[in-house]
């Protein structure tokens, strides 16, 4: 997991613990995944939000420095919502989601 402008505002941290029972190689498949979902999940936020003439920009900034902080007041000063608190909003909505799953398969695995 490389660090993005973003995991501040979302705190995949919060999940992790979740996954002790499981083997270390199937936890860490386990955060990849958990991972690449909120990153495509968030991306897909801020492209729905971000005006397309401003996406070709974003990308490449994002691409070039994908942990620069200073992403987010390009978001802020291009999206008339308030993108941070929509991507809080959506990591605790895949938070729950992904919380919920985890606690129905240690369920069926007793």
């Amino acid at each position: 997991m490389s660090k993005i402008f973003y995991d501040h505002l979302i705190l995949i941290e919060e999940i992790i613990p979740q996954l002790e029972p499981l083997d270390s190689e199937s936890r860490d498949e386990l955060i990849g995944i958990i991972d690449a979902t909120f990153h495509h999940q968030i991306l897909d936020l801020i492209l729905t939000h971000l005006p397309k003439i401003h996406h070709e920009d974003f990308l490449t900034r994002f691409h070039s420095t994908p942990h620069d902080e200073a992403l987010l007041d390009y978001l802020e000063a291009r999206i008339d919502k308030n993108i941070k608190t929509e991507i809080q909003s959506l990591a605790q909505k895949l938070k729950k989601e992904i919380l919920s799953e985890v606690k129905k398969s240690k369920h069926h695995h007793k």
